[in-house]
This record gives structure tokens, C-alpha cells and sequence, in this order.
């Protein structure tokens, strides 16, 4: 056994409560038991170990329950809990469970600055001798909520000055709303065109394509009440 998980059983003997949050980092031999272990018939029992979770724009946070019963014979103590990622928490709704008691593992899950679909886990660790670790998933769809295509536009130096577009789509138009365009230097002119709902094309066109230019035009977006701003490059070169 190693001296982290002699510590953990340590603290659950003495009462010295959970480890929790990136507290116990398990070793991957650890980690390799924790896997096998969910197939044996241990004594808490899981409504499910596995939650997948759509959120929407704006969200701060996704927060995901996991209930279990203590189907054994003899009390089940949560020893230690511990996320994969530090944008996450785990809470249990008390420590000790007695035969017959049903608990939950409460997980909260801080979605500021990601996007995509997600993967996130919580290993837990009991003094059951049966299974001693757990693993809970959580697989989140995260929805980008403005896209830009493309974010760089480009003349050449002696091309007409044209006018050139890129698409700005919306992920959630009722809770977006465009807002100021500004280009730095005001070397191209940016004008936005709404098409349909949650859609809209920006036109862009230099002043002069004598020379090289380069410049950053910022758009405004408030998203759910908060203002967010996304940059496109524009040259002559």
C-alpha cells in the first residue's frame, strides 16, 4: 500500500474527514484499480456513474448529482474525493452511510473560458474492502457562442481596394446581442449586415491597397448580459 493511500486510510480511521478537490493525487496503479474495481460488487451501489450534460450560453457552471445506496452490511465512509481538473468540486452529502442509506456525490463543474465537448472525472475512495474506488464521469457539451469565419482577411498590395465578408453566427441569439465594431488604425472601413437571426456578415474594405496596412478591427458582443469583445485581423501585404 503506498503512504498516500495509508494516509487516506488513516484519516478515514481517525476521522479526520474527507480529501477532497485535488487534495490526493492517486498513482496510476491507483487509478488502474479504481477502473476494475466498478465492475465488482461493492456496497454502494450507483444510480448511475456515468452523466453527460448540454449547457447553454451564458452558463457559469454544470452541476451533476450521482446517487448511491449502501446496499452492504456494514457503515461505507468516503475517504477521498478527487477531480481530474481544478474547474471542478466534489461534495458528498455527508461521510459516513450507514446499511441502507442512500447518499449522493454532488459535482460542480466551472465552465468560464471552455468550449466543446468536455470529458471531466471524479475518483472516490471508501474504506470498503470489496471496492474501494469509484469513478464518476461527466462529458459536457459546452457551445461556442459566437463563431467567426473567417478571423483574417487579406489584399495584396496593388489588388482594387474590394470590399471583402465574414460570417459571424450567434449560438444563441436571444441572449446575444451585436455591438460596436471598431478598426485600429482606421485603415479599413467594417460595417455589419444582419441577414437572418443569429446570423450576420461583416464587410470590410481598406482605404488604400498602395501600400502595406495592417489593423485589428474589435467586435462587441454581450452575451447574457456581459459584455465580450473578439478580435479579426485585416492586412495589405
Amino acid at each position: 500500500m503506498s503512504s498516500r493511500a495509508r494516509a487516506a486510510d488513516s484519516a478515514g480511521q481517525t476521522g479526520g474527514g474527507i480529501q477532497k478537490s485535488g487534495m490526493l493525487r492517486f498513482p496510476a496503479c491507483l487509478l488502474l484499480l479504481a477502473a476494475s474495481a466498478q465492475a465488482a460488487p461493492g456496497a454502494l451501489q450507483w444510480t448511475t456513474t456515468d452523466i453527460a450534460l448540454r449547457t447553454s450560453v451564458g452558463q457559469d457552471e454544470a452541476v451533476a448529482v450521482y446517487p448511491f445506496r449502501n446496499t452492504g452490511g456494514k457503515p461505507v465512509r468516503i475517504i477521498a474525493l478527487d477531480p481530474s481538473c481544478s474547474c471542478m468540486t466534489a461534495e458528498p452529502s455527508k461521510e459516513v452511510f450507514a446499511p441502507g442509506e442512500t447518499g449522493e456525490i454532488r459535482v460542480v463543474a466551472a465552465l468560464t473560458g471552455f468550449v466543446g465537448h468536455l470529458r471531466r472525472a471524479v475518483a472516490v475512495e471508501t474504506d470498503d474492502a470489496a471496492a474501494r474506488f469509484a469513478e464518476l464521469t461527466l462529458t459536457l457539451d459546452i457551445p461556442e457562442p459566437v463563431v467567426i469565419s473567417p478571423r483574417f482577411l487579406l489584399w495584396q498590395v496593388g489588388d482594387r481596394p474590394e470590399e471583402k465578408s465574414l460570417e459571424i453566427l450567434l449560438a444563441e441569439p436571444g441572449k446575444s446581442t451585436l455591438g460596436e465594431v471598431e478598426c485600429r488604425p482606421p485603415l479599413f472601413s467594417a460595417q455589419l449586415t444582419p441577414e437572418r437571426a443569429g446570423r450576420c456578415r461583416l464587410l470590410v474594405k481598406p482605404t488604400d491597397t498602395r501600400h502595406p496596412a495592417e489593423a485589428t478591427i474589435r467586435l462587441t458582443v454581450t452575451i447574457a448580459g456581459r459584455p465580450q469583445s473578439y478580435v479579426i485581423y485585416v492586412a495589405v501585404r
